[in-house]
């Protein structure tokens, strides 16, 4: 009896440990949009990571929750990972679209291995817990693969 309960104390212990990864992984929000999916994920903060998984592409940006000064050049860097300059192009008052393939590949790389990413643009700065959301960019990039080809 006495091994019976340990063994259903281990499995639960086992199960509640496996269970913590999962609870830390970033939860995006899903809709679909004209050609295909978008994703955000938010800050505490109001800020948005926001990614437009279409058949024809794969585009993304960041949302500030107040408006920003026009920019060209955003700094991205994921935690633990590298930093770059990004261009980006600002749409509305607060999106901030990136403006290039590099970029964008830059990002999504950084969202598949970071646990962390931060943004500064314009003099303004927002943080986002990525961990696990490489599920999302390879939904994501599948949306294109998926996609039916054109016929010579």
């Amino acid at each position: 009896m006495k091994a019976t309960v340990a063994a259903i104390a281990t499995f639960g212990v086992l199960a509640t440990a496996g269970a913590v990864p999962a609870a830390g992984q970033a939860q995006w929000d899903e809709r679909d949009v004209e050609g295909g999916k978008e994703f955000r994920l938010h800050n505490d903060e109001g800020g948005a990571i926001a990614l437009r998984c279409l058949v024809r592409g794969v585009g993304g940006g960041f949302e500030f929750a107040e408006p920003i000064e026009p920019t060209q050049r955003a700094t991205v860097r994921g935690i633990p990972g590298e930093r770059r300059n990004i261009a980006v192009q600002l749409s509305g008052d607060r999106l901030l679209r990136i403006a290039g393939g590099q970029g964008r590949d830059f990002v999504l790389r950084l969202l598949r291995n970071s646990a962390s990413l931060t943004v500064r643009a314009a003099g303004r700065q927002m943080s986002f817990r990525v961990f696990g959301s490489d599920a999302i960019v390879s939904q994501c990039l599948q949306q294109q693969e998926s996609a039916p080809q054109d016929q010579p």
